[in-house]
């Protein structure tokens, strides 16, 4: 997929809500940057003592952890709702919202769209002059010799790969195909390269905190024997982006915490590291 194709993709996901795609396209349209990712509807999966539910936001830009809410007239009448929620999506994703009210009159809402687009600019300023904003690349996105020349992964570039074997590449490995949950770190003795379901598959009930530093595997029936080894894990999960793509996504490195696996009678993983080593697999 090409750039142009990513647009347009993303924004046809707002053809039917007339005020939407007229604040997603002005937004993008005034902004003018492609080195800015956006993703249109972007799914927010927010963990609760009952069940987990998912949200969807308007518009976010991953590179400086922004959602933007467009406001339709009907969500007068839901504002409390959308309080709640709010608060729901900022203590899961430790990202910031910003709403754009589109019942107020046009030049109200131009004006909202303006500021929050010197915003945008002055969060991505921010990150350049301390070296934190990496421009983005469609090409090189899920390109593992982009990060094997880079020397590392880090979890707050949010980085993902297509396949698994995209990912065993990036710690040299020179795998045709690749398809299984755990491959072995040949460099890294101490390291696995572990690709997880973070739901409910099959026996299994497997979850990643909202916080994203704890990973727990459960089965749902019968005995588990959590024990695997004391080895630390590269965790890439399998999960689905905005456009249906089945893709894995860097985690960060997880460790098992014996005792409160004991505890709780199922294997639970630690985050202990955000940041990987990368290597040729020349």
């Amino acid at each position: 997929m090409n750039i142009k194709e990513y647009y347009i993709k993303q924004i046809s996901r707002t053809n039917k809500k007339n005020y939407e795609n007229y604040v997603v396209c002005r937004i993008l349209n005034k902004l003018d940057d492609i080195s800015v990712k956006f993703v249109t509807q972007q799914p927010v999966i927010i963990k609760n003592a009952d069940a987990d539910r998912k949200a969807l936001t308007d518009l976010y830009f991953p590179q400086i952890d922004l959602h933007i809410e467009i406001d339709e007239p009907h969500h007068k009448k839901q504002a409390e709702d959308d309080i709640r929620r709010d608060a729901d999506i900022v203590s899961t994703t430790k990202h910031d919202i910003k709403r754009i009210d589109v019942s107020e009159s046009l030049e109200s809402i131009h004006q909202n769209i303006n500021q929050i687009l010197g915003e945008i600019k002055q969060r991505i300023q921010k990150k350049k002059e301390v070296g934190q904003f990496a421009p983005w690349d469609i090409n090189s996105e899920f390109d593992p010799q982009f990060y094997i020349k880079k020397g590392y992964i880090d979890f707050e570039d949010k980085v993902a790969f297509r396949l698994e074997v995209d990912a065993c590449r990036c710690f040299g490995l020179n795998y045709r195909g690749y398809q299984r949950a755990i491959a072995h770190h040949p460099i890294e003795k101490d390291k696995d390269i572990w690709f997880p379901k973070l739901y409910k598959n099959d026996d299994w009930d497997n979850s990643l905190s909202g916080d994203g530093i704890t990973i727990t595997e459960k089965k749902m029936s019968g005995s588990h024997n959590f024990l695997k080894n004391n080895k630390n894990y590269i965790v890439f999960a399998r999960v689905a982006d905005s456009l249906s793509m089945v893709l894995y996504r860097f985690k960060g490195v997880f460790k098992l915490d014996v005792e409160e696996s004991n505890k709780q009678k199922a294997a639970i993983y630690k985050r202990i590291g955000t940041r990987v080593k990368t290597y040729s697999n020349q």
